[in-house]
């Protein structure tokens, strides 16, 4: 890229003194991920490689006792494993159990590039493992770009450790499988290339970002607009024109192009349409007041900035990159946006920290920036004590059932499954016999439940003829759809049973 402009030039400047005067004895500072990796086994990054091995193992331990203690339903853990093992099968990727195809849902295209390393490890507890590794990833261009802009190997380190704290991030690294994950990773690394001047890097991180989701361009717009600013602004313009164009190609050409309507989320936008939007800012600001008002909307806000306790907001350009997906998540009409317990918050993880670490490198005094590093941390502590998942933390996790009692019983009913039969299934079994073609979340295809484009709820599918077997509680709660089972029980047979549930086949079928 070409020279930046007179002020980011003016304020390099500036944090060339203020790391001429740092008092911290630290070494020369780590330049990049290469470096990095050639003198991991220095002692002053002892504290990065602890805090990443101790967040790696602590929450890959939870998700794994989710899993194994059927805690995980099949919306959206299930989806995506089907989804991966269908194309890494060489299907077509239509996931029965939402009844879409997984492409026509979001524009995860990503997931190509993974789906050859999923036969290694082709099972849900591998995308557990390895959402764990991604979200924990971005800790490293955090600690290289705050120790090269603050000269303090202490204050990187803490800087990694309010990231890892992160209760947004804790939450979506449980809340089963999304992807995400990838552009956490991946969104640091583009803001770490950009700042660094590194364009090849930077546009392979904006392309792989845009392959994340269909609006991903809510990160990548801000990114572009920062480059323009502080870098290149051909550089710039040209991420910026990348990212509205597969924008408008991913929400206007290709959903529709696979589903056959416009994308299944769509309504999801407030008063009716962007345009809606824009006429109640301008003809009815008191009733938009009062939406994003309202849902607890104001208190995700509260909650985004208290992780780091605000310092962001003394420098705020970077942290402003996470500004449209805050929009977004504001916004929206469905509530699981505007909560940090949902996918939908993660990749904001990153950029805030991001941000933080660029607002204390803007401080020239030495004294400001460790008086500011404390008060981030003991707000990272604070709100990881609150909202998120430590050791220390208030939430505790609840996995279902524990190996020794339900969960023995299921697994042997499950084993009773022929591979690739064609089975409905009660929704906490699903995430585990997803790997085949046809797999439904009882009562669909009996009875359509949150299937398809939802323009069939109750109805009776074709597909209901092929289904061979039935995973179910031998006796079905009142929420499990019993009236359905009723219509078809003289069709099934129970062939095994334990602990309350049974293996159910279909009279004269085969068997799969």
């Amino acid at each position: 890229m070409t020279e930046a402009s007179s002020n980011s030039q003016l304020y390099e400047k500036g944090c060339a003194e203020a790391q001429r005067g740092a008092t911290v004895a630290d070494h020369r500072p780590i330049r990049n991920v290469r470096e990095l990796c050639l003198n991991v086994g220095n002692v002053k990054h002892l504290g990065l490689i602890l805090l990443l091995a101790s967040y790696i193992v602590w929450f890959i331990s939870l998700c794994m006792k989710l899993y194994y203690g059927y805690g995980y339903p099949p919306f959206d853990l299930a989806i995506f494993d089907q989804g991966l093992w269908l194309l890494s099968h060489f299907h077509a990727p239509f996931v029965t159990i939402m009844g879409r195809n997984l492409f026509g849902d979001h524009t995860s295209f990503i997931l190509l590039l993974f789906a050859p390393f999923y036969r290694l490890f082709p099972e849900p507890q591998g995308l557990l493992i390895l959402q764990t590794f991604l979200v924990a990833g971005a800790a490293i261009p955090i600690y290289i770009l705050a120790q090269k802009l603050i000269r303090s190997t202490t204050i990187a380190t803490l800087l990694v450790a309010t990231y890892l704290l992160n209760p947004m991030l804790q939450q979506g690294n449980l809340d089963q499988f999304h992807p995400e994950a990838f552009q956490v990773l991946i969104i640091s690394l583009a803001i770490y290339a950009a700042f660094e001047r590194k364009p090849v890097m930077l546009v392979v991180m904006v392309a792989l970002s845009l392959m994340v989701k269909e609006d991903a361009a809510m990160l990548v717009v801000p990114l572009g607009i920062w480059v323009v600013v502080r870098r290149d602004w051909r550089w710039g313009l040209l991420i910026i024109g990348a990212a509205v164009a597969w924008a408008m190609a991913a929400n206007w050409l290709i959903i529709p192009g696979i589903l056959g309507s416009s994308s299944f989320y769509a309504g999801r936008i407030p008063f009716g349409s962007f345009s809606g939007v824009f006429s109640t800012v301008i003809h009815r600001p008191n009733q938009l007041l009062s939406y994003l008002g309202s849902q607890g909307r104001l208190f995700y806000l509260w909650q985004l900035g208290s992780t780091t306790g605000f310092v962001f907001l003394l420098a705020p350009e970077i942290a402003m990159i996470g500004i449209l997906v805050v929009a977004e998540n504001v916004l929206s009409t469905d509530p699981y946006m505007h909560q940090i317990l949902y996918q939908y918050s993660m990749p904001l993880a990153p950029v805030i920290v991001m941000g933080t670490v660029f607002a204390i490198a803007r401080q020239r005094s030495v004294r400001r920036r460790n008086i500011l590093t404390a008060v981030v941390v003991s707000a990272a502590l604070w709100s990881c004590l609150v909202w998120g998942y430590a050791p220390f933390s208030v939430n505790q996790l609840i996995p279902g059932w524990s190996p020794n009692s339900g969960a023995q019983a299921i697994n042997y009913v499950e084993q009773g499954l022929p591979p690739n039969a064609v089975v409905s299934a009660w929704y906490p079994l699903v995430s585990h016999i997803d790997h085949r073609a046809q797999v439904y979340v009882w009562p669909t295809p009996f009875s359509a439940q949150n299937w398809g484009l939802l323009n069939n709820t109750g109805a009776r599918l074709p597909m209901a003829k092929e289904v061979q077997y039935l995973v179910l509680p031998i006796v079905l709660g009142p929420s499990d759809y019993p009236k359905v089972f009723e219509g078809i029980t003289s069709d099934y047979a129970l062939i095994r049973s334990r602990g309350g549930f049974g293996l159910y086949l279909t009279k004269g079928g085969s068997g799969g």
